[in-house]
């Protein structure tokens, strides 16, 4: 069985071509340089620069895999969450080849996607407990089967990507800051600056806004003086962001003794929360520990296949 799937959500336009599991193609057209002057992605732009790019995601998928369209079972979408026009792009792509093709339609879930795209070339066994991190979405997802999604948790405001690339913003990084912020962190001490520790109760709950404004305010008050140390700010805001994310995520392991353990999204590429899921899972002796391989962190039309293929298997 021969699925492909167009994922489109935000500034990523990206074809996934799967085979009874097995990924044959991932493309990936990205935007990055074309956000980057403007700190941030610009919707209309994305939306725009997909019908633009769209030539090259077909022509690279076929220069890969020579495909015969015609033995292609079924197209899946990404139909939600994500931008309005961006989302729309990859709807009309997904309508048309289906509707050419003769092939049946699967609309997806964008977050769905992510969980299980940290499955490709893995084993799991259910229940999955994932952690969702990304620059739109923070949240804590109790799996049961590939039909059975329950969110247990979530931010109540700011995702923590979208924290990290603000606080990036003010300090001067490129966007996306976040993967710099990452990388001096690992230089520095965590225990320098002292910063909020963003609702740290008994829920499952997240909130990031309050960490953005004091690392922000922090920054602004310490950057001037001569021994302010960059990486050891760095490192500070990470311990502080992330450091919630782990008790949050350890108290659900308790309570509802997954089987398999699953980190996801953009910000899963953040080495700090890496190092910490894998340190949870061994805590815990869980049976599997997944942490995605980098080029499945971000959005990418492989994820979205193999939540297909997941999907159509578990009818059968």
């Amino acid at each position: 069985m021969k699925i492909l799937a167009i994922e489109s959500s935000c500034d990523e336009l990206s074809f996934g071509l799967v085979e009874d599991g097995i990924i044959l193609a991932n493309v990936i057209s990205s935007q990055i340089k074309n956000h980057e002057v403007h700190g941030g992605v610009i919707p209309e732009l994305a939306a725009r620069l997909h019908l633009e790019n769209m030539p090259y995601v077909f022509e690279e998928l076929n220069r890969q895999t020579h495909l015969d369209w015609k033995k292609v079972d079924y197209i899946a979408y990404t139909a939600n969450p994500g931008l309005l026009g961006s989302l729309m792009i990859g709807k009309i792509i997904a309508e048309t080849l289906a509707l050419y093709l003769g092939k049946p339609l699967m609309p997806l879930n964008h977050l769905e996607g992510h969980i299980y795209g940290a499955t490709i070339d893995q084993n799991f066994a259910y229940p999955l407990l994932a952690l969702v991190v990304s620059g739109g979405h923070t949240q804590i997802e109790l799996v049961k089967d590939v039909h059975d999604f329950k969110i247990i948790g979530a931010t109540l405001d700011d995702a923590i990507g979208e924290c990290y690339d603000k606080v990036a913003r003010i300090i001067g990084f490129p966007y996306p800051g976040g993967p710099e912020i990452d990388r001096l962190a690992q230089k520095g001490n965590p225990n320098r600056y002292s910063l909020p520790l963003a609702k740290n109760d008994q829920s499952y709950d997240f909130s990031y806004s309050g960490l953005k404004t004091a690392a922000i305010n922090l920054y602004r008050r310490e950057q001037s003086k001569p021994d302010f140390s960059m990486v050891d700010f760095c490192a500070s805001f990470q311990k502080a962001a992330t450091e919630v994310l782990v008790k949050k995520l350890e108290t659900a392991i308790i309570k509802y003794q997954p089987k398999t353990l699953i980190i996801a999204g953009g910000a899963s590429a953040n080495s700090k929360l890496r190092q910490d899921i894998v340190h949870l899972g061994e805590k815990y002796q869980l049976a599997y520990t997944l942490v995605p391989s980098l080029q499945y962190c971000t959005d990418n039309g492989a994820m979205m296949a193999k939540l297909a293929w997941e999907k159509l298997q578990a009818k059968k």
